[in-house]
């Protein structure tokens, strides 16, 4: 399946055993541009480092 060019918001990213990440790993696989929410500080740290491992 071809998603290049496409674009995604993913939602509810805690961790590597997340669904969120799951789903956001395959489909940056697919060639979708992804963006990343959390809320509060705390999840920004664990948030941003996986957002910057899927690019």
């Amino acid at each position: 399946m071809d998603l290049k060019g496409k674009k995604a918001l993913i939602f509810g990213v805690a961790n590597q055993k997340s669904i969120a990440y799951s789903i956001a790993k395959k489909l940056k696989e697919h060639g979708v541009e992804l963006g990343f929410t959390y809320a509060g500080e705390q999840l920004q740290r664990r948030v941003e480092p996986l957002s910057e491992e899927l690019g």
